[in-house]
């Protein structure tokens, strides 16, 4: 393949002149077999004009990335054998050809909504089937009714969630897909949880941080309410009673989290000497708290890894996700377990585009409070904490 086939051929004397209004230049270098060209620029940051250097390339078909790395800067670059220079963690910027995305159909436009409307009717039969207990109708009698409470809050953490990263999303100019609701199985798990699927690059680490933190923050804010308002609608009975109960009271599984027991405690219904056996609704928020931990783990691409490949770069992003990896089997999650070792080993991370500028300080130190908020949201086997 020459150079004259390339986009680099006429897209190259547009690009230089666009970069080099930006920064100094010091060594510019062609990639003709994976079509770039990569550019050794002289100044000290990036974070203030990347921005803007990434809107005029936008203009001519083009975007770039710009990292630190080791570099060969070519002393006498008109010579086939060039004398190259080592140039230790330089900043470079390397400027691709946008990919050409083809138009949606609308039979893949209507997809999110369909997924929602059978995720709905599949939580909502959830519901019923948790409704369908002496001990649930305690406090709301029409099992109906109590389903439609529980699909409305389950729904509502999932779909709060996604909504916090589609505003900050759109707060930076992402472009993001609806939410796309996973149906689950009714009796078991209701729904897999949803995602969104973005449409263009992070800028910079600050930004990955933002959309990162904002669904997490936002579903666990709802997760809250749902379980204050899940402790006050289930049923209180004593410890001899649910003693005799026995099997007929399905515990959590893997227990409760430490914010969940204060949020049931902040009703003050649960007292010595008693037992609280959970409303459907009451799970939808033990559900809420699960979710928050596993997208709060810092690995792979979980809400918790973009959290980490931000603040901490790519080697601690790389041991924190086997660590994460190996917490999760501890705790028995072993199909979430395998799916991020999974897909760690084919996609490990998502880089902004600007990987040069460092995180803020201020949410570097967020970063350690969401991994507090991920232990406190963490389930606890009640052999552990007995007083649950």
């Amino acid at each position: 393949m020459s150079v004259a086939t390339t986009f680099l051929s006429g897209g190259y004397s547009r690009v230089v002149p666009i970069l080099s209004s930006f920064f100094t230049v010091k060594d510019i270098q062609l990639n003709v077999r994976e079509d770039y060209v990569e550019f050794l620029i002289a100044d000290a940051e990036v974070k203030e004009k990347f921005p803007s250097l990434l809107k005029e390339l936008g203009k001519v078909g083009m975007i770039a990335t710009a990292k630190r790395s080791n570099y060969f800067w070519r002393l006498m670059p008109t010579l086939s054998s060039a004398i190259r220079l080592p140039i230790q963690d330089g900043i470079i910027i390397s400027v691709f050809k946008m990919q050409k995305k083809k138009p949606k159909s609308r039979h893949r436009q209507s997809i999110p909504f369909f997924l929602f409307i059978a995720a709905v009717s599949l939580v909502f039969v959830d519901g019923i089937i948790r409704s369908d207990s002496p001990l649930a109708r305690t406090q709301l009698q029409d099992p109906v009714f109590l389903a439609a409470i529980y699909t409305v809050s389950l729904i509502g953490i999932l779909g709060i969630h996604e909504l916090g990263h589609v505003v900050a999303n759109r707060k930076y100019g992402i472009k993001a897909s609806w939410p796309y609701f996973i149906p689950g199985i009714p009796g078991i798990l209701p729904t897999f949880g949803a995602l969104i699927v973005l449409r263009a690059n992070m800028t910079n680490r600050n930004v990955m941080f933002d959309v990162g933190i904002a669904g997490p923050i936002a579903g666990l804010i709802v997760t809250m309410i749902v379980s204050i308002y899940g402790s006050t609608i289930s049923t209180l009975i004593s410890a001899e009673e649910a003693q005799k109960l026995g099997d007929q009271l399905a515990p959590l599984p893997f227990g409760e989290s430490l914010l969940m027991i204060a949020t049931t405690h902040m009703t003050g219904m649960v007292t010595e000497g008693t037992v609280l056996v959970a409303s459907p609704v009451l799970f939808a928020a033990w559900l809420g708290f699960l979710i928050t931990f596993l997208n709060l783990m810092p690995a792979w691409q979980l809400d918790g890894g973009h959290l980490a490949r931000s603040a901490l770069g790519v080697r601690w992003h790389k041991i924190l996700t086997y660590v994460s990896i190996a917490i999760l089997f501890a705790m028995r999650f072993y199909p979430m377990a395998i799916l991020v070792l999974f897909f760690s080993m084919k996609s490990p991370e998502s880089a902004p585009l600007d990987d040069v500028t460092l995180l803020s300080p201020k949410r570097k130190a967020l970063f350690f409070v969401a991994l507090g908020i991920a232990v406190i949201c963490a389930p606890i086997p009640t052999s552990i904490m007995p007083w649950a």
